[in-house]
């Protein structure tokens, strides 16, 4: 495995972190997680020389308005001897932090979720320009002050999937920022913080950790036949993952590189690849390829979504997520499969056409994306009325 110093933390970490945000599911529910798959797949990691290890108080949950099941799964793994082989890191959700008694209580239940005295990497998370001005008149300097001198955590970041300016202005406030989590694959290049919001980390020595590098398995599988058709005609004999992967590990700018695993397969597949990975890897030739991939990507006009469920519960009951992947697989598949599937997976009163447009999940969603407005795009894709 190769490492890389992470910005001011001094930490050398993994080019491939794992990310516990998509683990091994029972019967297919967020909040049921597989212990004995997972337990299988940190360990392999671990001994692989993976020693970033990600996750969130709301990773594996139905209801963003309650803790997930990650944190207390990856603590009771991390604490059968694995905890000083590797760099801890969660969040806090930022939408959440109107108080200090907030902030400390949480932070609390992170601590003893995880079975630590302290967090290696903590991060204030998705910060949104929606409601930044906000938490920052409820303290959330001072708040992360007072954490760093009590040493309950030991460096801070955060993430954000806002614009390349509103990520500056986070950088311009604080300036004990020491890494930071954004958004980058080669179809966002040029999309919210971007290339040029990593290339921003850099300049200024803070760590650059990428999340949805495979836009939450959209890359990886199931790709549009005019997209396969590209690949398959280029010089590499590289899979979609590599692919993937290796567009951001060719920039000697990123650091660490996270994955949201859900196999050991997937896991043995990005240690490969990571380690067949280095700096200046692709040529002008492989550059090409995936600018004609892109280009034809944003010809499908496919709605964005990465199944993060930051969106769930939806008030009218809309299974936000499930809608628009089963319209993002019927506009690349076969029409009258991906129809019916939609029928037999939702329930009618799941469905898009419930949505009474009261906006709650737009305020929320980290990749921007208008939801009533594409769920209605949605309900008029499979008849509804």
């Amino acid at each position: 495995m190769k490492y890389q110093t992470l910005g001011k933390t001094g930490l050398k970490v993994s080019i491939l972190g794992f990310g516990a945000m998509r683990l091994p599911l029972i019967d297919n529910n967020p909040e049921h997680i597989d212990i004995v798959k997972t337990e299988l797949m940190i360990d392999y990691a671990i001994k692989e020389g993976v020693n970033l290890f990600d996750t969130a108080w709301i990773y594996h949950t139905t209801d963003r308005t309650k803790p997930g099941a990650s944190e207390s799964v990856l603590g009771n793994i991390l604490n059968q001897g694995y905890r000083e082989k590797i760099n801890l890191s969660t969040k806090i959700p930022s939408w959440e932090i109107n108080s200090w008694e907030y902030f400390d209580n949480v932070l609390n239940k992170q601590l003893d979720r995880l079975k630590t005295d302290s967090i290696d990497l903590y991060l204030i998370h998705s910060i949104k320009d929606s409601f930044y001005e906000e938490i920052k008149s409820n303290g959330l300097y001072e708040f992360i002050d007072k954490i760093l001198s009590d040493g309950r955590i030991k460096h801070v970041g955060f993430s954000t999937h806002g614009s390349y300016n509103f990520l500056k202005e986070i950088l311009d406030d604080y300036d004990k920022w020491e890494f930071a989590l954004t958004q980058l694959n080669y179809l966002d290049e040029n999309d919210n913080t971007g290339l040029k919001g990593v290339m921003k980390l850099n300049e200024l020595n803070l760590g650059t950790i990428i999340m949805e590098p495979l836009r939450g398995g959209k890359l990886a599988s199931n790709l549009p036949k005019e997209v396969q058709n590209i690949f398959n005609n280029s010089p590499r004999n590289y899979n979609p993952v590599e692919w993937g992967l290796n567009y951001l590990w060719d920039k000697k700018e990123i650091n660490c590189v996270l994955s949201g695993m859900s196999s050991i397969d997937q896991v043995k597949e990005n240690i490969k690849i990571a380690n067949n990975s280095y700096s200046g890897m692709l040529n002008d030739s492989d550059k090409n390829i995936l600018k004609e991939v892109k280009e034809c990507y944003d010809k499908l006009n496919n709605i964005p979504c990465t199944e993060c469920f930051y969106c769930m519960p939806c008030p009218s009951g809309v299974n936000i997520p499930k809608c628009f992947r089963e319209y993002n697989m019927d506009m690349i598949g076969d029409s009258s499969i991906i129809s019916r599937q939609y029928d037999f997976h939702l329930n009618f009163d799941r469905q898009a056409h419930n949505c009474t447009n009261c906006g709650y999940c737009n305020g929320i969603c980290p990749q921007n994306i208008n939801i009533p407005r594409n769920l209605k795009v949605v309900e008029k894709h499979f008849h509804r009325k």
